[in-house]
């Protein structure tokens, strides 16, 4: 008997209980930034030459590790030849899809290899991560010639500690991108969306401190309706430290001590808060600091529970008026490519009333949930498991399993937005 596919909407606070630590650095874009979009060179391989030998052995795990067009080869004088140079590729644009920039491309499924040259100042005492807001579908990752790591999932965001490899100078940065679809892959190889491909969202560089704010979390307590509550977790911690949380507007400043693994809970009282509504979408400043390191975000405080067939937002019953978007824009072909192509859509949903936005089927730009904060929209998301999914394969429900807790759990918007109401692993299934 075929299993039936299992349909949650799961509250944010059970859901981050139920999935706990994660790896992904919070808040990346409170972080000291070198940005990587930009024009990067690429090669078209639908035969996948520049990955496999001939014995469709992969180049990354022979002995020598090398072979693969991740060697980003050059010429050293004019005699030498080349075959495939990224030198003298074309280029596209990064974040971008690859469909909506090249005509011959528009309806490529398959691999595409990107290239990106970058020059670094490393400091010592210093560390070095590289995050990919989001490439589309399976991506390998080579700094310098040397394998980082691989990635499934189109949406959610990835990244790999490059301290030990970047090097002073110039850089090189290489993506195999391949978007073809599967049917044990998640989504399925048929949805109502267009696969669109490559390196869609930022490419960031992220200088941190040996000790570094690595993963947080803010909140109001539920049931109490004066105090917030959360945690921190410190990266590269050898002894227990100090963090100190504030928030300005609420005159409230306070300290924490970690333990000798770096992680703390928080627990505090707060007097005169103004809760997050639709009607009045506050959001709070809040800075924390940990030695040298200080991450600043915008954070506003509600309740959200059930009650019967009621959702109670601050402890009433809210109707949830609203309309389903995509990850695109109408108006142009392709994914959004700017905050005021995020901001246009969801302006639409506030003219039709609407207090609340589905973002379908899949984790959208995490820029659009920080819009729907300040917006005064309720948010649904959902992982992109949809349609006819592999059921009687175990690695689909793994594979849909690690896409939804990335979604709650890893991409920061997501994590300390409060406006994010219920999750969703499955949309329009067969059962």
């Amino acid at each position: 008997m075929k299993k039936k596919l299992f349909f949650a909407l799961a509250f944010l606070l059970f859901c981050l209980s139920s999935f706990g630590q994660q790896s992904l650095i919070q808040n990346i874009a409170s972080r000291n930034n070198l940005s990587l979009n930009g024009r990067w060179n690429y090669i078209i391989d639908p035969y996948e030459n520049g990955f496999y030998d001939y014995r469709r052995e992969a180049y990354d795990e022979s002995k020598s590790k090398t072979g693969g067009y991740y060697d980003d080869k050059r010429n050293v004088d004019k005699s030498e030849l080349i075959e495939f140079n990224f030198d003298k590729a074309p280029t596209l644009k990064v974040p971008g899809n690859w469909n909506s920039q090249e005509e011959k491309l528009s309806f490529y499924e398959g691999t595409v290899w990107y290239r990106k040259l970058f020059n670094a100042k490393p400091l010592r005492g210093k560390r070095y991560i590289l995050y990919f807001a989001a490439a589309n579908y399976e991506s390998h990752v080579y700094l310098n010639g040397k394998k980082l790591g691989m990635h499934k999932g189109g949406f959610t965001p990835f990244q790999f500690e490059v301290t030990s490899l970047l090097k002073a100078g110039e850089n090189s940065v290489v993506v195999k991108a391949d978007n073809t679809r599967k049917k044990e892959e998640i989504p399925t190889n048929s949805t109502d969306w267009w696969n669109y491909g490559g390196i869609t969202r930022d490419v960031l560089l992220a200088e941190l401190p040996e000790t570094y704010i690595h993963d947080y979390q803010v909140q109001l307590a539920k049931s109490y309706s004066s105090t917030i509550e959360g945690f921190i977790q410190l990266n590269g911690a050898t002894k227990a430290q100090e963090v100190m949380i504030n928030i300005p507007e609420l005159a409230l400043t306070f300290a924490v001590n970690t333990d000798d693994k770096g992680y703390a809970m928080i627990k505090q009282p707060v007097n005169n808060l103004t809760y997050w509504s639709p009607v009045n979408p506050k959001l709070y400043q809040v800075k924390i600091t940990s030695g040298i390191d200080e991450v600043n975000d915008k954070i506003g405080f509600r309740t959200i529970e059930t009650k019967g067939k009621d959702i109670l937002l601050n402890g009433k019953s809210v109707f949830l008026r609203g309309i389903s978007l995509h990850d695109e824009n109408p108006l142009i072909l392709g994914r959004p490519r700017s905050e005021g192509d995020l901001k246009m859509l969801l302006t639409w949903a506030k003219e039709l009333n609407c207090n609340f936005v589905r973002l379908a089927h899949y984790p959208h730009n995490e820029e659009m949930v920080r819009l729907a904060d300040e917006m005064g929209l309720l948010v649904w998301g959902e992982a992109p498991v949809y349609w006819t999914i592999a059921r009687e394969n175990p690695n689909t429900y793994n594979n849909a399993q690690s896409q939804l807790s990335d979604l709650i759990a890893i991409s920061p918007s997501w994590k300390n937005s409060k406006k994010v109401i219920f999750f969703t692993n499955g949309s329009c299934p067969s059962v």
